[in-house]
């Protein structure tokens, strides 16, 4: 969407000035020529150009001073709070344990609507951005942590399906980053800020902006360094409702070691283990990116324009010390004396098998780095406009295991030669012993992206009565490679606690669209959008939007979207390596996949087996049906309501499902054979000789599906004093009204709204809202808000029959004063009453961190120099 520029202030001024002065003609003049100047700003939601599409788009903008003011200090931060994506699939840092629910160390995605991170394509400057070469469990996502908070002009959130505006991906909406352009000066800005208790969670930011104009042309640059120390659970009285045990077994019975003490469970007979106390709230990490911006006007009259990013982000993720199961010989001089007289009460010497965990946490080191870089032209022909551009994205990954993963074969040696001692904790290993059983096991990771595109937009040479027909046609070219490479021995299983597999592949896509304002009558518009996408790796898909915006009066306007949308399978989702595990089906002649079943299933009523997952290139796309009705009124001057309706309905959605191979080996369309290397590569069954399966290849199939709805209001305010100032009140919030979860066909559809839900304990909240207001009075600037998440049900693991997890208010402000016109200081402070989070007793640390934080009061001062 476009909207045309008001005239500069120091235009008018100028015009009048020589108007008093008896240049009335000359001002007339250079008026003219300054309205045959004016700037096309393109919003997020549309590509058509100079076209007054207001309010046609529930299209949401947030300010980079919106997020400093409420003590925001990164983007990830930011969007969990944001009311359309506090729910699954939106993740941070927090918590920074690596891996262990899918989220690479370090990384933030955001999700719309819940449906997923690959689902909500993320633009910065309205152009495409790298996806992070690892994934989010299956779901490929956009690490918004390598965009720096402070090199944004503004962040724009399009809360409808627009996959036939801007291609796959689109599913849910659009998160365009606006990133900063034509300043003129220089400016910088240097903040601290800490937590209120007497941990060490202090955070540091520099940043530098510049602008360089000369008569034709304005170079923008900006340089951010931010550093934050980690937070730990041990910091925060964590209520831990889970602890786990050790325990040494001799002769067939259990016993707890010496060093818990009194401490222990199961009859006295293992150790409780508190491993939630050694994990982090929140890891440390810094980075260090730069921005430039860059524009030139020809002396044609185009415009060259040119985009350069780099980010690089280091710190490291934790998690409690792994767990291990090894037998030590009895006559191993590690076996400790209390153990041998055990031992030798049955007159044998046996081995002696301990469960128990190793002496260090496991920390992963990160090192993230993105690139991209953009040049572009953009000019006019007669009265239609053109641009083409293009931009090549990077990022590169590496994961370093330094701490407490421990090598398989190193450990089992080390404890068969005496130079690894497992009881104890294996507190009695000096560091030396501890660091000769370790695995760095690297895990590398790239993905790139290239892309041309262009466009063309104006008017049609056909005028209906109501107005001329704008349109815009255009087209795109797109190349993306990607690799997730761990260490061998990870994908060996030859690491403590450590799986992983590899994935690489590598499409080539291209795609044709055009979009169309149609004005039906003088207070009545279609906007119709129709988009082609071929992907080489699984064929094309063509995507139509129709939106009428009807404008009752001149402070109401009515709108209304369908559209249908799709996702092409990620690369990580068509080249996945191998991945090994175990699974397990019931046999009987009730049960679905007993034909499967031998001897010894039929024996034993169920049979376990190796399952080996990878990728699928036989994939299809996602699909999806958006519908959005709503409306922005005017009540006032100062007062503004807009509020929609929204439904999305995801099919196809691509997941592991090892159902649908097993069934196919009972039909007959999936080769069942007698030895793996008869497979031949393909998903199928291997059987032993009494007919029981003992192999399983499968992997990713299209076979979930999701259905959500709810409605998203907005209200502002503006009041003016003359005595108190100017204040700003919102109110904004998301209410849910179903979400609804079916893995696969035969499943039932599961109700997962207002609950935590799944091994990860995802919180899907049915309300969640915002509330504040902003105030100003000559040098003075303040803000209070509010941020609140309603209530849940606990989630499937609960204990001590908690069934509810309390609603959260969290509230945040911010006081701001002008010290001259050229600097200014900031105090910011999140979590004004240092609220703690509503206990939930299914996850193991006490609450429900993907919604919920124990961070607590934040404070940051910032001081920001012009000149």
């Amino acid at each position: 969407m476009y909207i045309k520029a008001k005239m500069k202030l120091s235009t008018l001024s100028m015009a009048m000035l020589m108007a008093t002065s008896g240049y009335a003609v000359q001002a007339a003049e250079s008026a003219e020529a300054e309205q045959e100047k004016i700037e096309k700003i393109q919003v997020t939601g549309s590509r058509l150009k100079g076209v007054d599409m207001e309010g046609a788009n529930p299209v949401q903008i947030f300010s980079r001073e919106d997020m400093a003011n409420r003590g925001y200090d990164s983007v990830g931060s930011f969007l969990r709070d944001l009311p359309q994506a506090s729910s699954a699939g939106t993740f941070t840092e927090n918590g920074g344990v690596g891996g262990a629910d899918g989220a690479p160390a370090g990384s933030s995605g955001v999700s719309l609507r819940g449906l997923g991170s690959s689902s909500t394509l993320v633009l910065v400057n309205g152009r495409r951005v790298a996806v992070d070469s690892f994934t989010n469990g299956f779901d490929s996502f956009v690490n918004v942590n390598a965009i720096p908070m402070s090199a944004l002009e503004r962040i724009e959130v399009l809360t409808d399906g627009a996959s036939s505006v801007y291609g796959s991906d689109a599913i849910a909406g659009v998160i365009n980053f606006i990133l900063r352009k034509d300043v003129e000066g220089h400016e910088f800005s240097a903040s601290y800020g800490d937590d209120t208790k007497s941990s060490d969670f202090g955070r540091t930011n520099l940043t530098y902006v510049g602008g360089f104009s000369t008569a034709n042309s304005n170079t923008t640059v900006v340089i951010d360094y931010f550093d934050r120390e980690a937070l730990f659970n041990s910091d925060r009285p964590i209520e831990v409702t889970l602890k786990s045990s050790t325990r040494v077994t001799i002769d067939g019975a259990d016993y707890a070691e010496p060093w818990c003490g009194d401490d222990v469970s199961n009859g006295g007979t293992r150790c409780r283990y508190d491993y939630v106390i050694e994990r982090a709230i929140q890891p440390d990490t810094k980075a260090v990116g730069a921005t430039l911006h860059h524009n030139y006007r020809l002396s044609n009259g185009s415009e060259f324009f040119a985009e350069a990013m780099y980010q690089n982000n280091t710190g490291s993720a934790y998690d409690a010390a792994a767990a291990f199961d090894v037998d030590v010989a009895g006559d191993s001089a590690l076996v400790p004396q209390w153990a041998r007289d055990i031992d030798a009460l049955d007159g044998e010497v046996n081995d002696i098998r301990v469960r128990s965990r190793f002496p260090e946490t496991r920390i992963q080191d990160y090192d993230t780095t993105s690139y991209r870089v953009l040049a572009g032209l953009r000019g006019e022909i007669a009265d239609w406009s053109w641009e083409t551009a293009a931009t090549y994205g990077k990022t590169e990954n590496e994961i370093t295991h330094v701490q407490g993963y421990m090598g398989r074969d190193k450990v089992i040696a080390g404890i068969a030669d005496g130079s690894f001692d497992p009881f104890n904790l294996g507190r009695d290993n000096s560091e030396a012993q501890r660091a000769a059983v370790r695995e760095l096991a690297p895990r590398l990771g790239e993905s790139e992206v290239l892309s041309l595109d262009f466009n063309f937009a104006g008017d049609l040479p056909l005028e209906l009565s109501a107005g001329n027909i704008s349109a815009v046609f255009g087209g795109e070219f797109r190349s993306e490679d990607i690799f997730d490479r761990p260490a061998q021995i990870a994908k060996e299983g030859g690491v403590f606690a450590l799986g992983a597999s590899d994935a690489a592949a590598d499409r080539t896509q291209y795609a044709a669209y055009a979009e169309f304002n149609v004005p039906l009558a003088d207070n009545l518009d279609l906007i119709a959008a129709l988009r082609y996408d071929h992907y080489s790796d699984f064929g094309g898909d063509v995507n139509p939007k129709l939106s009428l915006r009807y404008r009752a009066t001149d402070d109401l306007i009515m709108r209304a979207s369908w559209s249908t949308g799709f996702r092409a399978p990620s690369l990580s989702q068509l080249g996945a390596g191998e991945s090994l595990g175990t699974a397990y089906i019931n046999c009987g002649a009730d049960q679905p996949f007993d034909a499967l079943c031998g001897d010894f299933g039929a024996s034993f009523g169920e049979l376990e087996l190796d399952q080996e997952t990878i990728g699928n290139r036989g994939l299809d796309a996602e699909n999806s049906e958006a519908i959005n009705l709503g409306f922005s009124w005017n009540l006032t001057e100062n007062l503004q309501l807009t509020a929609d309706y929204w439904r999305y309905e995801h099919t196809d959605i691509v997941d592991v499902d090892a159902n649908t191979t097993l069934k196919a080996c009972i039909a007959g369309s999936a080769p069942v054979t007698g030895s793996i290397a008869a497979l031949n590569g393909e998903f199928g069954c291997v059987l032993d000789g009494g007919g029981d399966l003992v192999f399983l290849r499968t992997g990713f199939f299209n076979v979930g599906s999701q259905k959500t709805d709810g409605v998203d209001i907005k209200l502002t305010y503006r009041l003016e004093t003359e005595q108190l100032g100017t204040f700003k009140l919102f109110a904004a919030g998301t209410k849910t009204f179903s979400y609804e979860r079916q893995i696969n066909a035969e499943t039932p559809a599961e109700d997962l709204l207002g609950r935590l839900s799944g091994a990860n304990e995802i919180a899907r909240p049915d309300l969640v809202a915002d509330a504040g207001v902003d105030w100003q009075l000559n040098n003075w600037t303040a803000s209070l808000s509010a941020h609140y998440i309603s209530e849940l049900g606990d989630g499937d693991f609960k204990f001590g029959g908690n069934e509810t997890v309390d609603a959260w208010t969290v509230f945040s402000g911010s006081l701001g004063y002008d010290l001259t016109d050229n600097q200014s200081l900031l105090l910011s402070v999140r979590n004004l009453t240092d609220k703690k989070p509503p206990y939930a007793s299914s996850p193991t640390n006490g609450y429900a961190s993907s919604v919920h934080d124990w961070i607590g009061r934040l404070w940051t001062v910032r001081y920001t120099v012009r000149f």
